[in-house]
């Protein structure tokens, strides 16, 4: 089973079956770059914007064999919702279709900022699937929300029982956010404060001090509001990116 840290990990080595341009010999022979997703996406287009436009462009060939066999996980991947596999199905889509006249590590890594990213959940829950702690489906991947998580587990309410693989559920007041909320998963906590942040995480997230937007953050933890009276659970007050945030945890 992977850690948080270790699954992020396999976002930053994707892995892109292409054709290469071999200048010495006017050919092109097959190989393979490895680039980096970077981005934080949040799948939300208006009808008739640029992005859906594009959207539908990429998931066309409907009489390509190869894209027939591969639609569902790269659809998952433009969508901000993919696992590492999916994306390099879905940049090999891109140099197969013509995206990416000229390929090479540069102009596929070019192409992968500029099209590709994930958001919070979709990192979220694609690590619990690696994890086994969740069952993959692609309706699960694309549809489970950051603010579902609230209700999709053991609710933590000691901080000493806080253990890797937790995740942390943004919350507002006493009630999870939502509209956008916020998901993380729990690599480490250890209770005294320490230089730099006591909880280290991992997300997505598009917070403007996080780069890249899929990362091990560093949090703080500046105060614990326990359960009782009006706080039906545990909060967390943490100091992130500057700013301060309150999530719940929750075990999966």
């Amino acid at each position: 089973m992977p850690t948080a840290v270790e699954f992020m990990n396999e976002y930053r080595n994707l892995r892109v079956n292409v054709a290469i341009d071999d200048p010495a010999t006017g050919t092109c022979r097959p190989g393979t770059v490895v680039v980096q997703l970077r981005k934080y996406f949040m799948m939300d287009w208006d009808a008739g914007s640029t992005e859906l436009t594009e959207f539908n462009a990429v998931t066309g060939g409907k009489h390509d064999a190869w894209y027939k066999a591969n639609r569902e996980r790269i659809m998952t991947a433009t969508m901000g919702k993919g696992a590492p596999s999916d994306y390099g199905l879905a940049l090999e889509w891109a140099v197969r279709s013509g995206k990416i006249p000229v390929v090479n590590q540069q102009t596929v890594q070019k192409y992968c900022d500029d099209n590709m990213g994930i958001d919070c959940s979709g990192f979220v829950t694609n690590y619990l699937c690696a994890a086994g702690k969740k069952t993959y489906s692609a309706n699960t991947v694309r549809n489970t929300s950051a603010e579902s998580y609230y209700n999709a587990g053991q609710h933590i309410n000691d901080p000493a029982q806080v253990r890797a693989g937790d995740v942390l559920v943004l919350m507002n007041g006493n009630s999870v956010k939502t509209n956008p909320g916020h998901v993380v998963v729990v690599q480490s906590y250890t209770p005294q404060c320490l230089p730099g942040g006591n909880m280290r995480v991992v997300e997505s997230t598009a917070a403007s001090g996080a780069n890249p937007k899929l990362l091990d953050s560093m949090y703080s933890v500046e105060k614990i509001i326990s359960k009782g009276g009006a706080v039906p659970v545990m909060i967390l007050v943490v100091k992130r990116f500057g700013g301060t945030m309150h999530f719940s945890v929750v075990r999966p």
